[in-house]
């Protein structure tokens, strides 16, 4: 779709915030990367150097434009003051799998990597940025500006000013709770490889975090207990993680990284792993019955690298490629049933880029370590950059969905739909349009003496804002949200109700 079919390419930096056909980034590996609620893709660092420079990309009109950063390489982090925005703020260079989240609120948010710190030394960061969107500011939240923090656990459970991750790059086990909280897992630490088993909790209303479960020794074996069954002393332990998605009921899921296939369910209530499918055996050989055909007997091979991923409908899971291999597959988390939807397992490949802008059976971007994921409001899969036999590229791709293969649902509800036009038009949802604050009235039209639950999603199936408990028959909500078109959903109940929301902030 876009950039050089050579690796190892500079950017074209073009003018700063205009898009244009002739921009690219530079070519890179492990990069920071956001999807917004509008459907823009963002890109920032990354390997080949150490890239400092933020970058956006519009896949309706297929351009790049340079928004912030200095347009040249390996600078030091500007940090400015904790936690005061300013647009002279800059993080800097770096790459290896820097840890992102976009909120509930649609800012970007980047914690760690390998990099430059204040005083442009080199290595591991533990610094917790937020870019915001509207005032295209950083805003240096979290962390030491300088290198090698180590971690600072405090006690299981229980938010602290002085605890901290520390210094960890080589992650993308990485979600965003219905509460706004930021969540991490794992990663390398040191020089040595030396790998965190720990899950971390970012709690963004008092800007804390919190040490939620695993463990704090290095390279800890996982404790897989019974497939299927959760378990207290269950952890995924020590590993690089690259793959990581949120299901339909807000559980968060993670495959593979550090050579494993299995993949791992997290229940933020239980606080609790389980393992869920795959082999507990490293570097396992994939296995695939037949193309485009689910099976539970299905299963991908030991991945590392395996960055680019992507979240369907339905509880499905995309992951492609990583180290040496180019295939991508499906996961559905309900049926936990495996379907091969392109490319063969075990199986490396140089990429073959046939013509630009020509969709054919005969491309393949290859083998792709750390390349980044992004999906598009039209529901297309794309995929950038990365490392592979040639070196790193800047090229971007598109993958069409077959939607046969496997069939892809909508996320299940908890019960009877309603919409509002054929079974409860009593309700009110007011002003809609309207900028973020709107009232919900006459919810007891849905029955009384049920406990409501509030769900807000972009038009990507993100789950941007929940709320639970609700009792009274009218609630009003003020939420920041970005102009753009959302789905409102409440479950009451065995009946679910589906309203469309529509937020222009020109209502102010």
């Amino acid at each position: 779709m876009n950039g050089p079919s050579t690796a190892n390419q500079a950017a074209v930096y073009g003018t700063l915030s205009v898009f244009d056909p002739a921009n690219r980034p530079p070519s890179s590996y492990e990069a920071c990367q956001w999807t917004d609620h509008q459907g823009f893709f963002w890109l920032f660092g990354g390997l080949g150097t150490y890239n400092d420079d933020l970058w956006k990309f519009d896949p309706s009109i297929n351009q790049w434009a340079w928004i912030k950063g200095p347009g040249v390489a390996n600078q030091a982090g500007v940090y400015g003051t904790f936690q005061v925005p300013s647009s002279a703020n800059n993080p800097g260079g770096r790459g290896y799998g820097e840890i992102t989240w976009t909120d509930i609120f649609n800012n970007l948010w980047m914690y760690g990597g390998y990099g430059k710190d204040v005083n442009n030394s080199e290595g591991f960061l533990g610094d917790l940025w937020k870019y915001d969107i509207a005032t295209n500011e950083w805003t240096w939240m979290s962390g030491a500006d300088t290198i090698s923090t180590v971690p600072a656990y405090g006690t299981l459970g229980i938010p602290d000013p002085a605890n901290t991750p520390g210094g960890r790059c080589e992650c993308n086990a990485a979600w965003v709770d219905g509460n706004n909280n930021l969540w991490l897992y794992g990663g390398d630490v040191n020089l040595n490889a030396d790998r965190a088993g720990d899950l971390w909790m970012y709690n963004t209303a008092i800007n804390e975090w919190v040490w939620m479960s695993g463990t704090t020794s290095l390279n800890a074996m996982p404790v897989w207990g019974t497939k299927g069954v959760p378990n207290s002393a269950n952890m995924p332990g020590g590993r690089f993680c690259y793959t990581s998605w949120k299901s339909c009921d807000g559980d968060f899921w993670m495959f593979g990284g550090s050579g494993y296939n299995d993949m791992w369910r997290f229940n933020i209530a239980s606080n609790m792993w389980t393992w869920m499918s795959g082999t507990s055996t490293i570097g396992a050989t994939g296995i695939s019955n037949a193309d485009c055909v689910p099976d539970t007997g299905n299963i991908p091979e030991g991945k590392t690298e395996n960055r680019a991923c992507w979240t369907l409908p339905g509880n499905n899971f995309v992951n492609y490629g990583g180290d040496f291999f180019s295939d991508l597959w499906n996961f559905n988390s309900v049926t936990l049933e495996w379907t091969l939807m392109n490319g063969q397992p075990n199986t490396s490949a140089n990429p073959n880029f046939g013509t630009i802008l020509v969709s054919s059976p005969a491309n393949t971007p290859g083998d792709r370590g750390g390349a980044l994921g992004f999906k598009d409001n039209d529901g297309n899969l794309w995929l950038f950059g990365g490392f592979g036999f040639m070196g790193y590229y800047n090229d971007m791709w598109k993958f069409v969905l077959d939607t046969t293969c496997p069939v892809i649902t909508v996320c299940p509800g908890k019960g009877t739909n309603i919409t509002e036009t054929s079974g409860n038009p009593e309700i009110s949802i007011y002003p809609n349009p309207n900028n973020g604050t709107f009232t919900i009235d006459n919810l007891h039209a849905l029955g009384t003496g049920v406990i409501y639950e509030l769900q807000i999603t972009d038009v990507l199936g993100r789950i941007i804002f929940s709320s639970n408990n609700i009792t009274n028959n009218k609630e009003t909500f003020t939420l920041p949200l970005s102009n753009g078109i959302y789905f409102l959903i409440i479950f009451a109940g065995d009946k679910t109700y589906n309203r469309k929301l529509i937020i222009n902030n020109s209502e102010r």
